[in-house]
């Protein structure tokens, strides 16, 4: 993977731990107005997916199923996982989830990536950061379909295309919409197909001293404008934040081409680990909020120390869970998978073998 892609995949990753440390950071006067800003991190992941998925299936052919059961085996077994974990926690101890309720609906809809409307008027799933999942998953299926395309170009229009129509008609028709629809057709789709252009446009960028010291300049105020275009509110969801977005990971791929490159491990590691830093983050910002409000130890002095320690504790436990969840756990399911695989060959053959003899 890109190193610069990494990079901002850790830093889209870390904005919304920042959401999440909304209480520890009430004392010192920054409520839910600006740790809500922080959320375009999700913007930011949906632009870069867009990106990858272009990128990574640009370089080799792939089939639609199996880019599918690619796709399910990256997302599906620790977002499971973790699922499973806050609905036992909502069984035995629902007071530590605020509105999370053990709803076993709700439960069979979050495992398959189906939104629907909890008992609080909200549209999210058990774990419910898992709500950018089920937009992820709609995604995918509009780009497997793409892929039944040949040519680069024509799969990009292709499903840039869909995702166009889809929000148009999402917006032209949503309140007769259900729920999953009107949720799976809402205007954050575009922010894949921005990305989808940004994975056409990538080959075809000529490295340039003069544009690498422009992307170099250009970043920080994209990362600025990413963060104050969500001050601004927009009837129907459209998302402002798009544009800057797309500006900031257009800057890192065309300093990628120029080498200037954000290789560091220390920036890497956590690039690495951002899924699991997304998924992983709000145990562990809840746990400290709800031990240090026991401890009766949040002020005004203590919040940023609290946030701070907070925020390095949700990077750390996630890069452990990276190494010693995440990847063994997809490791073990892509191994029963390709012995399952073996073992119908091996049937399918033997079969083969008896009817010929």
């Amino acid at each position: 993977m890109l190193a610069n892609i990494q990079a901002l995949r850790a830093l889209a990753a870390l904005l919304v731990v920042v959401v999440h440390l909304e209480t520890l950071g009430g004392p010192i006067g920054l409520g839910k107005p600006i740790f809500g800003l922080f959320a375009v991190g999700v913007d930011l992941f949906f632009v870069i997916s867009g990106f990858i998925m272009v990128y990574t299936t640009s370089r080799r052919p792939t089939r639609p199923d199996a880019f599918l059961l690619n796709r399910l085996l990256r997302i599906a077994p620790v977002y499971w996982l973790l699922t499973l974990a806050v609905f036992v926690l909502a069984l035995a101890s629902p007071s530590l989830l605020g509105t999370t309720r053990a709803d076993w609906g709700g439960l069979v809809r979050s495992l398959l990536f189906i939104p629907y409307e909890r008992a609080d008027g909200t549209v999210r799933p058990v774990l419910f950061v898992g709500w950018s999942l089920n937009l992820e998953m709609a995604f995918y299926l509009v780009f497997a379909a793409a892929l039944g395309i040949r040519g680069a170009g024509l799969r990009v229009a292709m499903g840039i295309s869909t995702l166009v129509l889809a929000v148009a008609l999402g917006s032209a028709f949503g309140s007769q919409l259900s729920v999953p629809l009107r949720f799976l057709t809402q205007p954050l789709l575009l922010e894949f197909a921005c990305g989808m252009a940004l994975g056409w446009l990538f080959p075809r960028l000529r490295p340039s001293h003069a544009m690498t010291r422009a992307a170099v300049l250009i970043a920080p105020a994209a990362l600025l404008a990413l963060v104050l275009a969500a001050m601004i509110a927009t009837s129907g969801g459209w998302p402002l934040s798009a544009l800057p977005a797309t500006v900031l990971v257009l800057a890192a791929l065309i300093a990628e081409k120029g080498g200037v490159v954000a290789g560091h491990r220390f920036v890497q590691a956590p690039g690495d680990a951002s899924y699991s830093l997304y998924l992983v983050h709000p145990f562990v910002t809840q746990a400290w909020t709800i031990l240090a409000g026991r401890a009766g130890i949040v002020s005004a002095q203590s919040a940023p120390f609290l946030m701070l320690l907070a925020l390095v504790s949700a990077i750390g436990t996630a890069i452990v869970f990276h190494r010693t969840v995440e990847k063994p756990l997809n490791g073990y399911v892509q191994r029963r998978l390709e012995q399952v695989s073996a073992r119908r060959k091996r049937a399918d053959l033997r079969r083969t073998v008896e009817l010929a003899e």
